[in-house]
């Protein structure tokens, strides 16, 4: 694998990323001063739903997709035609059904006003599924700038659909403007797949598609099989995460009020913690997405040629990347989480949730790559099983931790830590069975010597700030964050120059 062509694609993807999120968290701001703590609680339950309804909905599919186009670009194109039409009567049929339960839904979560904001969401559930079908297929094919550009654009349209309704909503009260906010994921999809399926033709005359065979969608040959098993075996595994952010959203506001809290109280912490706090500690994790997204196709092609030594180093190379930028990024959250609370939010609420959190970059790192790995070696139902038991740890440390008075944000923070934890240590004893070199334990930690500095140094430079003149705390964060960013990125470099 030419290492030049792998790190261009690399920054490509993680700049847009990066830019995606920065929009998402742009907006969150406005957003979270417009609809307070509650209102934020509101939204990220209601997020929390809907992310286990689209995991259903979608299913594997994009991911196999992607995986079978890096084998066979043609095949995979007949596929994805093949599947846009039972996507589309799928995804109706999903939206109806989660438009009509509504009700229902917010009534259990014992919160009448949930319903408009949940059904407000519903129509995204036609549109987004066949959106990520087509980004799986670009993804297979090595097309990032198109799929990146759609979630720019995608990202671009909804931010500014959540603030004009969320604005022009709040008259009607807090649940209305929660609804309008919610409403941006269906005009995000909506344009977002418009861009693509323009650009579709395109793409199809470049692979040189049989524009006659493509209309055969409900031709079924052999091979669907094992690529429905493959896809049901990814979507278990993809549906864990929504399933936690689901039991949280269960769980987490009861069980803050058995500890004392009132509903109104236990649904802002709630907001703080994963409206919040959540949005800054996974930010960071943008670039081992990235990694894993632009490493997977080159990873399944290398282990169906069976080239075991590119493999080998391609999987190394980028695990070591995740680890070291996850070390740096958790030093940076603990030691400046009162700055970015207050430089973010305008106030110091999610400080002490960032710091219980600050771990989540190198834990949820190495767990999304070191998942990739095994899922191009066809070792898909590892992850499930380990992500399951996280799971499991992780309901039963939330369900106990956060009914003890005070220790609401420690609990949600080691809940969240089990959840990644147990499956990274499950599947890297796999991956180090089965795939003896892919990951080495020892290499990791000798690569990571240079950051034991960092917690030394982050107090005298911090002083030499001040000593130079900037008294504004926030100001000597930012310039601190900036300059051990920096140190670390070019320690990264330095270290890779050679691969």
């Amino acid at each position: 694998m030419p290492a030049p062509s792998f790190l261009k694609q690399t920054v490509m993807r993680t700049s847009i990323i990066f830019l995606v999120k920065a929009i998402g968290l742009a907006v969150r701001i406005p957003l979270f001063r417009l609809l307070g703590s509650e209102g934020t609680g509101m939204y990220q339950i209601v997020y929390s739903i809907f992310g286990f309804a689209l995991t259903l909905t979608v299913g594997g599919f994009p991911t196999s997709l992607a995986l079978m186009a890096a084998k066979n670009a043609l095949r995979a194109l007949h596929f994805f035609n093949r599947m846009m039409v039972p996507f589309i009567v799928w995804g109706v049929c999903a939206g109806s059904l989660y438009y009509a339960i509504a009700p229902y839904l917010a009534s259990y979560l014992g919160d009448s006003r949930l319903s408009f904001p949940i059904r407000c969401i519903a129509p995204a559930l036609v549109i987004i599924p066949l959106l990520q079908l087509y980004r799986g297929f670009l993804q297979g094919i090595e097309s990032y700038m198109q799929a990146s550009i759609s979630e720019l654009v995608e990202q671009v349209v909804r931010a500014g659909t959540m603030l004009l309704l969320a604005v022009l909503f709040m008259k009607y009260g807090i649940h209305a403007a929660v609804g309008g906010a919610a409403f941006g994921a269906v005009t995000g999809g909506l344009i977002a797949l418009c861009f693509l399926l323009a650009l579709k033709n395109k793409q199809t005359s470049a692979i040189g598609f049989d524009r006659t065979s493509s209309m055969r969608w409900f031709v079924l040959g052999p091979e669907v099989f094992l690529f429905m098993k493959s896809s049901l075996a990814i979507m278990l595994t993809r549906l864990i995460s929504p399933a936690s952010d689901l039991l949280d959203a269960l769980i987490i506001p009861h069980r803050l009020q058995i500890s004392g809290l009132s509903h109104s109280g236990a649904v802002a912490v709630f907001g703080e913690i994963f409206g919040m706090a959540s949005i800054i500690v996974y930010l960071p994790t943008i670039v081992t997405a990235a990694l894993s997204y632009t490493v997977a196709p080159k990873l399944s092609a290398s282990w169906q040629s069976n080239d075991r030594k590119d493999f080998m180093e391609s999987s190394n190379f980028c695990l070591e990347i995740g680890w070291l930028w996850g070390i740096s990024s958790a030093l940076i959250l603990f030691f400046h989480a009162d700055e970015l609370s207050a430089l973010i939010f305008g106030n110091e609420n999610a400080a002490q949730a960032i710091q219980w959190m600050s771990f989540v970059p190198i834990v949820a790192g190495m767990r999304e790559l070191t998942t990739t790995v095994l899922w191009t070696i066809d070792h898909k139902k590892t992850p499930f099983i380990g992500s399951l038991v996280g799971l499991g740890c992780s309901a039963i440390a939330v369900y106990f931790l956060t009914a003890i008075p005070g220790f609401g944000y420690a609990g949600a923070a080691i809940g969240i830590l089990f959840f990644e934890l147990v499956p990274l240590v499950w599947i890297g004893l796999v991956l180090h069975k089965h795939c003896r070199g892919a990951l080495s334990v020892s290499h990791l930690l000798k690569t990571s010597l240079f950051l034991v500095l960092i917690p030394f140094l982050h107090a005298p430079f911090n002083a030499f700030l001040a000593y130079l003149g900037l008294e504004s705390p926030i100001i000597r964060s930012i310039v601190s964050i900036l300059f051990f960013t920096v140190n670390m990125v070019v320690y990264i470099l330095y270290r890779f120059r050679k691969k």
